[in-house]
């Protein structure tokens, strides 16, 4: 997500992925591709995010934005339920957008976009927005407590200390790394998890 109030510059974010232990080993190139979150999205911001494994989510307020102008993209009435917009996909789809799963004809599920994201109240809006399973959702967990889902409703005001401290490159770099890794095994295994 791209806003006013980056907690940290983005030529210091490509050069901690690039610089990642992985991507030095193994070569592997990992491409950012900036969208604006401020207005609706743009023809080349929906092909970017069609072509897009892992969306990286620097706060809560990216989520929400990000999420609010994906609702708009497709048409989304104001007045839906909870319970209906997190059935809803998290990324505009390649062909027609929302394209039912029929259990008959065996189709497979995409589970969209990934979220990378740099703390827990950041990956805890994308887990209460039902719009991502836990397991695509990709933060630094090894000193933040485990994210649990919230049951409360989706426009809550409850953002805890999200916007406090800059972000931590390396770690969160880590965590994009490790998203990519299962971005790469789930097209290597057709999709399937």
């Amino acid at each position: 997500d791209s806003d006013n109030g980056q907690r940290f510059s983005t030529e210091g974010f490509e050069n901690a992925l690039q610089s990642h232990p992985f991507c030095k080993m193994t070569g592997v190139t990992l491409n950012l591709s900036t969208v604006s979150v401020a207005s609706e999205f743009t023809k080349e911001d929906v092909s970017s995010l069609q072509q897009s494994d892992i969306a990286c989510f620097s706060n809560v307020k990216g989520v929400k934005s990000y999420l609010t102008m994906l609702d708009g993209h497709f048409n989304v009435a104001e007045d839906i339920t909870d319970e209906e917009r997190r059935k809803l996909p998290n990324k505009p789809d390649l062909v027609s957008d929302i394209i039912a799963v029929s259990e008959e004809d065996g189709s497979k599920f995409d589970v969209g976009i990934m979220a990378a994201c740099p703390d827990t109240n950041t990956a805890k809006e994308c887990l209460n927005s039902g719009r991502w399973m836990s397991n695509y959702i990709y933060y630094p967990k090894d000193m933040q407590q485990a994210v649990e889902l919230k049951t409360e409703a989706i426009d809550s005001e409850n953002d805890t200390a999200d916007e406090e401290g800059d972000i931590d490159l390396e770690v969160w770099a880590a965590s994009i790394v490790q998203a990519a890794g299962d971005a790469y095994e789930r097209k290597f295994w057709d999709g399937g998890w």
